[in-house]
């Protein structure tokens, strides 16, 4: 596992990466859909290991979307999910 998962706590269950993160000094749980890992940051495979990965190669823009998304009014988890991310075949030429 790299340093951001660790940092964040990051899991794989169910097709999905949980992780925290404190933003604003609350600390708040956040879910990463695997089709989001796949489609935004190429990950290799569903399974937890390839996700984890690209939740790992994709750290500094899935922070960037935990941190737009920490207002949302939730008293649980908060969804990240493709529409977060620009993904690489958005970019144009």
């Amino acid at each position: 596992m790299g340093s951001f998962a660790k940092k964040t706590e990051a899991k794989y269950e169910e097709g999905v990466i949980r992780f925290y993160l404190e933003t604003d000094g609350q600390r708040r749980q956040y879910e990463i859909s695997g089709d989001a890992l796949l489609q935004a940051f190429q990950a290799r495979d569903e399974t937890g290991n390839a996700l984890l990965e690209a939740f790992e190669q994709g750290s500094e823009k899935i922070q960037q979307a935990a941190e737009a998304a920490a207002s949302t009014p939730t008293d649980g988890i908060i969804v990240l999910g493709s529409g977060d991310f620009e993904s690489e075949g958005d970019r144009g030429g």
